[in-house]
């Protein structure tokens, strides 16, 4: 099942010495990969001014749910730096935690337009926890700063 995301969603920042840490919550795996996205865009940038003018497509596969996560939010940093892709929209469908497909929407990054925020180097594997309680799904994600 695919889950959609436009910033802001909620999230809880997490005190990390000399890092950057989140919390958040979803209904299912793919809305907590879609919001992860939709935070990391938070974290990186002021998403109101983005427009959806364009896509980008995401397809990866891991051994387990949190590696894929890492890689998910490394290959949105890396769209981010290197391509100055700035995304609006996440849809994302996580099938089992381990292979994630993924439809982006937004624009190159125009200054003038676009207001930077704080820069993030990598999302870690340090503390990294996805669980389900109840009827929900977590994560808690330190990012390097």
């Amino acid at each position: 099942m695919k889950a959609r995301r436009t910033p802001p969603v909620p999230y809880e920042m997490v005190d990390h010495t000399g890092d950057l840490g989140v919390v958040l919550t979803a209904e299912s795996l793919s809305d907590l990969f879609a919001a992860a996205g939709a935070v990391l865009a938070d974290l990186l940038y002021d998403p109101a001014p983005v427009a959806e003018r364009e896509t980008r497509e995401v397809v990866l596969e891991a051994a387990s749910s949190e590696e894929l996560l890492v890689r998910w939010l490394n290959e949105l940093l890396y769209l981010r730096e290197v391509g100055e892709f700035l995304w609006k929209t996440v849809e994302v469908e996580a099938g089992e935690g381990t292979r994630l497909t993924a439809t982006l929407r937004g624009e190159v990054f125009r200054p003038g337009k676009h207001v930077p925020r704080g820069g993030l180097k990598a999302a870690t594997y340090h503390q990294l926890r996805i669980f389900r309680e109840r009827d929900a799904w977590s994560a808690r994600i330190i990012f390097d700063v």
